[in-house]
């Protein structure tokens, strides 16, 4: 596999994330003015229209809405970690993330399991958040 990159380099309105991550930390946006969490990005709040949104730690606490397997490499950078988990996870904090499970074999994965983030670093330092099996 050639060297690339994974993750594309943040916008500077993202960077909090992305920075996050890198801290072991699922940093989300939540509105300063209602306290309702928002994922992705937004500039408005969907709850009461504030427009003071701040980055924080999030519980990383989820469970598994819906999921899929990928077992085709659909790029070059998949090659060597199929099968992935691709998962809908609702978090504790009341939004939907997008992201992979791992720790866990596919079949194994029903809606309704307890997750909690994991990170996962790329070999160009990239960090981003994934989910595994909640721990008892």
């Amino acid at each position: 596999m050639t060297e690339q990159n994974w993750i594309p380099e943040p916008s500077p309105a993202v960077q909090p994330f992305f920075d996050g991550a890198r801290q072991g930390k699922l940093r989300l946006q939540v509105c300063a003015d209602c306290g309702t969490w928002a994922y992705p990005l937004v500039n408005i709040c969907s709850h009461c229209g504030g427009t003071r949104m701040e980055w924080r730690d999030a519980s990383g606490k989820g469970t598994v809405y819906a999921h899929g397997r990928l077992a085709r490499p659909y790029h070059a950078r998949h090659q060597d970690r199929l099968p992935l988990i691709l998962a809908q996870i609702d978090i504790a904090e009341g939004v939907r993330i997008y992201s992979n499970v791992v720790d866990i074999e596919a079949d194994a994965l029903r809606a309704g399991d307890a997750v909690e983030v994991a990170f996962e670093t790329f070999a160009d330092g990239g960090v981003l958040p994934v989910f595994k099996p909640a721990s008892t």
